[in-house]
């Protein structure tokens, strides 16, 4: 029962506005959203993959300025493949939509050189084996999910620290 006094103790100081209320939770709330994606980039890197033809691709701008330094940049993608003898178109690149301004936009380039290629120009395309028309050409990789792992546990740490020092 130590834990839920805990908490209520938490909730109470958060509801007052507390620092520590605030902190717990918000380091709660991203433990909870950063193991989620955790479990989603795990079960992701385990799908099943077919060669496909890639049909498009390049970084697309957005936005009403005139300087290309204050546009927002995305890498757009379309794909064609076979699951099952069912042909699929596809649009997305990544299960993570990256957008970056004029000054990252080689984080988008480095992300469509990462598509798996083989010699002819085919792509890899991982797809859900239950939905099939669900589908992207690059997979969470090891330092992804490390990144997720670590950031799951930073807020903890910090909040050890500053409280319990």
């Amino acid at each position: 029962m130590a834990i839920v006094d805990y908490v209520q103790q938490m909730w109470s100081l958060a509801r007052d506005g507390q620092a520590q209320g605030v902190f717990f939770f918000a380091a709660l709330y991203a433990l909870v959203m950063l193991l989620y994606s955790l479990r989603y980039q795990i079960k992701v890197s385990s799908r099943p993959s077919v060669m496909g033809e890639l049909v498009d691709e390049r970084i697309r701008e957005f936005g009403y300025a005139h300087a290309p330094s204050q546009k927002d940049y995305v890498a757009a993608v379309s794909y064609r493949y076979v699951v099952e003898g069912k042909e699929y178109t596809g649009s997305k690149l990544s299960p993570w939509v990256f957008v970056t301004n004029n000054n990252a936009r080689f984080i988008l380039k480095k992300q469509l050189h990462s598509m798996g290629r083989d010699s002819s120009g085919k792509v890899a395309v991982y797809y859900d084996p239950k939905q099939p028309h669900k589908s992207f050409l690059v997979k969470p990789g090891r330092f992804g999910k490390l990144v997720t792992a670590v950031l799951a546990v930073v807020p903890w740490a910090l909040y050890w620290v500053q409280y319990y020092p």
